[in-house]
């Protein structure tokens, strides 16, 4: 799959990846990986392998939730490059270069926010079409047994029940296995409040699954 992204009509042009090594020695022969500061501060000064390179090293993190998130590879793949177009041409109101994984990580949930509003709206007007092809259900591998797949499809169900903020917060930390401080901080929230969200989302999963005589 081409990992490229494309940006806005405003800045139209296409980003192909580079190799993983920059031609020329451009990090140096043996030097150590550049830091996030560096990179932000070289892409800021029009670097494009600086921008490539913060692509590279963030991307497989914010794709892996995205997918989580919105459980439609589809819609993720287009939330991905919004969400670093977006970060790529905002980068100077970055107060800290070493603070690009967070903000890009916040970036992305308010993408996934919006593409979940819009999808709600179009399932009001019967006009989704879309099929979601990343749920636990839809991603168990060949030959999981009946009864955990059926376990699978409960959980997909009680989470699409749950507010999207809850659902979020508990599949950021509990299946991404995100900290509580790198939650909060994708979430624009507080740490208090991604607690209390994982405490619901947790009861609201262990009473409806305890219900049916499952493990929790």
């Amino acid at each position: 799959m081409h990992h490229g992204f494309v940006s806005s009509p405003k800045r139209a042009r296409l980003l192909a990846l580079v190799p993983d090594a920059p031609s020329g020695g451009r990090a140096g022969e043996g030097a150590a990986e550049p830091t996030d500061a560096e990179l932000v501060e070289r892409a800021i000064d029009g670097d494009r392998w600086a921008e490539e390179a913060l692509y590279r090293r963030h991307a497989p993190a914010v794709t892996a939730a995205v997918v989580r998130l919105i459980g439609r590879h589809a819609d993720a793949d287009d939330v991905v490059q919004d969400t670093f177009v977006i970060a790529l041409e905002r980068l100077s109101a970055l107060r800290s270069g070493e603070a690009f994984r967070a903000w890009v990580a916040r970036i992305a949930v308010n993408e996934v926010r919006r593409r979940l509003r819009r999808r709600r709206w179009l399932q009001l007007v019967s006009l989704d079409r879309g099929v979601d092809d990343a749920s636990f259900a839809a991603l168990a591998v060949e030959g999981t047994r009946p009864d955990l797949r059926a376990e699978l499809a409960e959980l997909d169900r009680i989470l699409a029940k749950l507010p999207v903020e809850p659902r979020m917060t508990w599949l950021l930390h509990r299946v991404e296995g995100w900290s509580i401080r790198e939650t909060a901080e994708a979430l624009d929230c507080s740490t208090a409040t991604v607690k209390r969200r994982l405490s619901a989302a947790d009861s609201a999963i262990e009473v409806s699954r305890s219900g049916r005589g499952w493990s929790v």
